[in-house]
This record gives structure tokens, C-alpha cells and sequence, in this order.
């Protein structure tokens, strides 16, 4: 199991940190009126030409708006694409070749831009699903010393974790944060690449996570059938939460397990990382019946070992079954499930409870050791919507996008 890598971290340093035409100074001695930073801020753009783009290697193409002709440069083995927009600056686009993180990938592009400039506010601004790739978008607000004084920035950030193409974008100028969204989301839409279109999967979903109605995250659930009857589920998380004004805590989340024809757990795999850093890396294999084997890292300590299970393990097709045969059919108010969440505990299985809130309800009370939430589940037995209680707030993910059956 690996988890999604990140690279572009030489190319990146450019962002937000060196085009000093994109800044606008607040002149701390001069008689000259200051700029209208909030005027500045609400700048946006009108539609742009669209632009034809290929690949010097063939290995893709898309359609960008731009007020010019785009254009690719090869730096460290990374395409890099820049497109004029008609501002101070051009929207600057990384191409990489090798799978992308969200989290890892938006943290590091923060950092760059606090190693030159004093960082004022960092938050994350949209999370969409472009094709069948989340999209995540963020902006830094910062300042920086310029001989008359300060000089006010912000750039604006996207990361599409494409399998194919993965893409990062920015522009670093005041202004233009609806201009972005809308160009981005045209080219990442637009891309094709040259390998073609992956086979549908069984069941697709994805679901965006908020707390207080802002976006923090994402969810994608893919399902895949196997050998014998067997079931494929691989799932990919980011989370961005705010340590403080000027922070984010970053987590990306991948995992896959394999479910027998029965719905019952044969092996999972299970890989984090927190602001980058791989930080848990779990492996699990059924032995025999209930016995399970676990291999992997927490922390950077080794962990390796066997423990026997008070019943099969199940999954999320198994358990999806149950919900809908069990509860939403009536026949039972409580469900009691055995799960393997290396997130909870890498060395045993955690016992899950479901209950139904009322007869005939598709809403259930979630109950996991200290935690409590509520789900909401459609009649294929799925988690609609999960709402958790985060100190006095709430972190809601609800589902905005689904097809297929578990």
C-alpha cells in the first residue's frame, strides 16, 4: 500500500513568494492615496478566449480560457503551463506524473509561501468533484516588506487529484477568486488524456465534509467486483481543519479493502499522512475464520501481530447489506458491526452500533466507543449523510454525487 505522493516542491517556491508585480504596497510615507485593498480583492474576470492545449509529449489535451496563447515549459521533469490572463500575473499550472495528495499537496504549497511572506489567513474555499476527481480549493492571504512599506498578496490555490493527469494551479495576485475557480475547473473538466478512459467501477460516491457549512474536505468511494463473487472498495480522504488563522492541519487518507462473496473482511490495507508525513501504515490478512493478521506503522513504531475477532469483520458492502436487509426492512432496531479502523486502533477490531431513530426511518444513531453521530442512509443501505459532533461544532459530510450499486 502507498500512499499518493507529492512532488513539485522546487517549482512551487515561486508561488506566492517572488512576483512582486502582483502585490499591491500600502506605502507607509508618501502623500499618494492607498490602495483599495477590498476593491482590489473583489476583482473578477469576464469569460476568456478559450484555448486549445496539448501536451508536448502527446500525452494529453484540454481547453484553458486565457487572454493569450498558453505556454509549456519542462522544469525538474514537471510540465509546467502558463496561462495569460490579462492581470499582473499569469495562472500557473503543474503537471505531474506521478499521483497527488490533496492535504500534502495544498500544505506544502502554504509553507512555501510562509518561508517569504507573513502569512495573515489560510483556509480552504471550495471542494467539488470535477469528472471523477475531487477538486480542493484554498487561498493564503499574507503580506510582505517592500521598500515603502508592506505590500498585500494572495494566492489562490487548486489541486485536482486526477489518477490520470494530476494537477495543481495558482495565481498569486489580489482578486480574481471566482476568475480562478471558473478557468480551473474548465481546464481540469477538459483534460483527456492519451491512455483513455478507466473502466466504470460497480458504485462511485463522493462526499464533501464541512464544519459550519465551510468546506474542509472530501470523501471518494469506489467499488470494484473481484474474483469469486468478491468486492473491491478503495477510498480517498482529505481534510483540512484550521490549527489557527494562519494554519491548516492537513490529512489524506487512502485505503482499500477486500470483502468476500459474503461481504466479509479477507484484507484491508490502510495508509495516513498529516502535513505530508506518512504518520500510519497498516496492513491486515484473514488467517483463518476470525483470526486476523496485522502488519504496519503508528508513529514510527512497528506494530505486528495477530488477534482473533468476536465475530467476522465486516465491510462496507457487507454492512450496506445489512443496513438495508436488517434495519431499513424493520426486522431489527439495532445493528452491531465489527469493523477494522486503523485510525481508531491498528491492533483490533472496533465494534460499531447502529440504531434506528424511529420505525420506518432511514436515520440512525452512530455509536463507536466515545463516539456519537447520526446517519442518514439511502435504500441501498449507504451513508447519505454523517453528521459528528466537534466540540461545540459540528463536521457534516453528505454525499453530492453517486451512481451504481455496493
Amino acid at each position: 500500500m502507498r500512499l499518493r505522493t507529492t512532488l513539485l516542491l522546487g517549482l512551487l517556491t515561486g508561488c506566492a513568494t517572488t512576483a512582486s508585480s502582483s502585490r499591491t504596497e500600502a506605502p507607509a510615507d508618501t502623500p499618494s492615496p492607498r490602495p483599495d485593498l477590498k476593491a482590489l480583492a473583489s476583482r473578477e474576470l469576464e469569460p476568456l478566449s478559450r484555448h486549445q492545449v496539448s501536451a508536448p509529449d502527446g500525452s494529453f489535451t484540454a481547453e484553458v480560457e486565457a487572454a493569450g496563447a498558453p505556454t509549456f515549459q519542462q522544469q525538474q521533469g514537471v510540465l509546467v503551463l502558463s496561462v495569460p490572463l490579462g492581470t499582473r500575473g499569469p495562472m500557473t499550472c503543474f503537471v505531474s506524473s506521478e499521483p497527488l495528495d490533496a492535504g500534502g499537496a495544498i500544505y506544502r504549497m502554504v509553507q512555501m509561501a510562509g518561508q517569504r511572506t507573513d502569512l495573515q489567513l489560510v483556509r480552504t474555499t471550495d471542494v467539488r468533484l470535477i469528472g471523477d476527481s475531487p477538486a480542493v480549493y484554498a487561498e493564503a492571504q499574507y503580506l510582505v516588506d517592500m521598500p515603502r512599506g508592506k505590500a498585500a498578496g494572495q494566492v489562490k490555490m487548486m489541486v485536482h487529484t486526477d489518477d490520470q493527469v494530476p494537477l495543481v494551479c495558482t495565481h498569486d495576485e489580489l482578486g480574481y477568486s471566482e476568475s480562478f475557480k471558473r478557468i480551473t475547473s474548465g481546464l481540469a473538466g477538459s483534460l483527456e488524456s492519451a491512455a483513455g478512459k478507466q473502466p466504470d467501477p460497480r458504485y462511485f460516491e463522493f462526499n464533501v465534509i464541512r464544519v459550519q457549512g465551510h468546506p474542509v474536505g472530501f470523501e471518494k468511494r469506489v467499488m470494484r467486483d473481484a474474483a469469486g463473487g468478491s468486492r473491491l472498495t478503495e477510498v480517498e480522504s482529505s481534510l483540512f481543519l484550521p490549527r489557527s488563522q494562519k494554519e491548516l492541519v492537513a490529512r489524506d487518507t487512502v485505503s482499500t479493502e477486500l470483502a468476500d462473496k459474503d461481504g466479509k473482511l479477507v484484507a484491508r490495507d490502510h495508509a495516513r499522512a498529516t502535513n505530508g508525513e506518512l504518520d500510519l501504515q497498516m496492513s491486515l490478512e484473514q488467517v483463518k475464520g476470525r483470526e486476523y493478521h496485522y502488519e504496519g506503522k503508528h508513529d514510527g513504531k512497528d506494530l505486528n501481530g495477530t488477534f482473533t475477532a468476536p465475530q467476522d469483520l465486516d465491510t462496507e458492502p457487507g454492512a450496506a447489506r445489512l443496513v438495508r436487509e436488517r434495519l431499513l426492512s424493520g426486522k431489527d432496531k439495532a445493528l452491531t458491526l465489527h469493523l477494522y479502523i486503523p485510525s481508531a486502533d491498528p491492533v483490533a477490531p472496533v465494534r460499531q452500533v447502529l440504531r434506528q431513530q424511529a420505525a420506518g426511518s432511514r436515520e440512525l444513531k452512530l455509536e463507536m466507543g466515545s463516539l456519537e453521530g447520526t446517519l442518514t442512509m439511502d435504500a441501498q443501505g449507504m451513508v447519505e449523510k454523517a453528521v459528528v459532533p466537534m466540540g461545540g461544532l459540528e463536521m457534516v459530510q453528505e454525499r453530492v454525487s453517486v451512481r451504481g450499486a455496493p
